[in-house]
């Protein structure tokens, strides 16, 4: 993770953080054996994005 994000850590819910470094979203969570992080460049936060979308819509119709 870096160490002096651009705009400062924000909770997200879950026991999610985000931050930002000027290129990349960072997420990071705290449990029993450490700390995770994981860095989310825009192609792969746009991937992630469309996937929600696909697979959110069939359960929002009711459609499993």
């Amino acid at each position: 993770m870096p160490d002096e994000p651009r705009v400062p850590p924000s909770y997200i819910g879950d026991g999610v953080y985000a931050s930002f470094d000027g290129y990349q979203i960072w997420l990071r969570t705290e449990r029993a054996n450490g700390v995770h992080a994981i860095a989310l460049e825009y192609g792969v936060l746009k991937n992630l994005m469309a996937y929600a979308n696909r697979v959110w819509k069939p359960v929002a119709k009711g459609g499993g």
